[in-house]
């Protein structure tokens, strides 16, 4: 009996300490999305420009996991997938206004997300 209650309380430790690692607040995922290969002065350039970044978003977010997802991981998802656009909506509206100088030189930017 003491070896049973010993392996019950064992597993629910076990689990805890793999669940943990994953949640860790400097875990940051990023990708550089390059756009100096397109022309964005033309409607195309800039859509394809925004396509790449939704693209990058949905993989820092692991929006398209290999498995089937559970509810709180679709939430999971879907909620780093509002906040990383976000903040990706700031690099690219100063990249198509063209104040973002600094981003025409680099012809990247960075999506990341925790």
């Amino acid at each position: 009996m003491f070896k049973l209650a010993i392996t019950l309380l064992a597993a629910p430790l076990a689990l805890a300490g793999a669940v943990v690692p994953a949640f860790a607040e400097d875990d940051v995922r990023s990708v550089v999305v390059r756009y100096d290969d397109l022309n964005l002065t033309s409607a195309s350039g800039r859509d394809r420009l925004t396509q790449r970044v939704k693209n990058a978003v949905e993989i820092v977010c692991d929006s398209r996991p290999h498995y089937r997802p559970t509810l709180a991981d679709r939430a999971r998802a879907a909620k780093c997938e509002a906040i990383t656009m976000r903040d990706a909506d700031v690099q690219l509206a100063a990249v198509f206004d063209g104040s973002g100088a600094q981003y025409a030189d680099k012809g990247g930017m960075t999506v990341s997300a925790r």
